[in-house]
This record gives C-alpha cells, structure tokens and sequence, in this order.
C-alpha cells in the first residue's frame, strides 16, 4: 500500500506537460544531455551533442542524437547496450536545450542570448529582452536566420505588427535579432 501511495504521489507531482515535450523534443547539435543507464554507475554520464550530431558513450561508441527524442535515443541506446548488460534501463534527460538559442542584439535593455523552449514571435522576445531602450529604431529591425544552407536576411517594422498591417514573425532556434 506505501508504495502505491508513493506513486500516486509522484504521478501528481509530475507535469504531464513536461513528460510531454520531452517525448516531443528534438535533441540538436550543443544540447547537453544526461544518460543514466540502471545499476551501471560509470556508464552514466553527462554529455554534449557534437556539431556532427553524435555522442560517445562507454561500450556504444558513438550514437546518432540529432533529431531524435529522448525516448529513442533512449531505445538506441538500450539497444546497443544489451550486446553487453543484461536488460540495461537506462534514461535520457535534455539537460540544457543548448541547440534552441536566439540572439538578441542592439537597442535592447537586455541584450543576449535566450533559449527558445516555446514557440515565441518577434512581439513576444522583444519584451523578453526589457523591451526596446529610448534609441531603437523598431522600424528597421533585422532577423538573420540560417535554414541548412541558406541565409537569410528578414527586415522587420514591429509597428506594422502592432497595428495588425503585417504578420507577427516566429523565432526560429539560431536566429539573431538585430535592433539598430
């Protein structure tokens, strides 16, 4: 009976929304990563995705993480794991979502970097950053933005979004946002 009473107690303490964008979550390139595998205590380690888009971990070698989510990287990894553990368990956590920053620059009280663990539009990043300081130029905002190859260069007049002239602009992981 404890230990049904302890369950119950996790389970409600638990965010069901948490356990949800993880399962969602697309682990990228930088992310920091912390894999437990069950009873094995010098497998379990933290680790970085590389720029190539692999981790090494003991006996696995080097696994594929880029564009999957914890739980199949997860099944990978249990998976390569069984040639040497029997039955290994093991949990993959996104410790710092590293792959998911965007850059804020120029007349903002708080310039920087800022990690994009939602979906987030230009209206919505400027207030994030302290709002624009008494020099900005809101009409003549840029958003530079690499997908795969190309680059591109979004100009950006944030009161034409305001007075509904124009279409709010997503934020897209690795944009950075110039404000003159």
């Amino acid at each position: 009976m404890r230990k049904c009473t302890m369950l119950l107690l996790v389970l409600m303490l638990t965010p069901l929304t948490v356990v949800a964008q993880e399962a969602s979550y697309n682990i990228g390139a930088s992310d920091l990563l912390e894999i437990s595998v069950w009873g094995e205590q010098n497998l379990t380690r933290q680790v970085v995705v590389r720029s190539d888009g692999f981790i090494s971990l003991p006996l696995a070698g080097d696994i594929l993480a880029a564009g999957k989510t914890p739980p199949q990287l997860k099944k990978d990894i249990e998976a390569i794991l069984a040639r040497y553990i029997k039955d290994p368990r093991c949990a993959v956590i996104v410790i710092e979502p590293r792959s998911k920053r965007f850059y804020i620059q120029g007349q903002v009280t708080r310039p920087g970097q800022y990690t994009l663990d939602q979906d987030l539009f230009i209206t919505q990043v400027i207030p994030l950053a302290g709002g624009f300081t008494q020099w900005a130029d809101e009409d003549d905002i840029v958003i530079l933005r690499i997908e795969g190859d190309k680059k591109t260069r979004l100009e950006v007049d944030y009161n034409k979004i305001l007075k509904g002239k124009i279409e709010d602009i997503p934020i897209k992981p690795g944009d950075t946002i110039i404000v003159p």
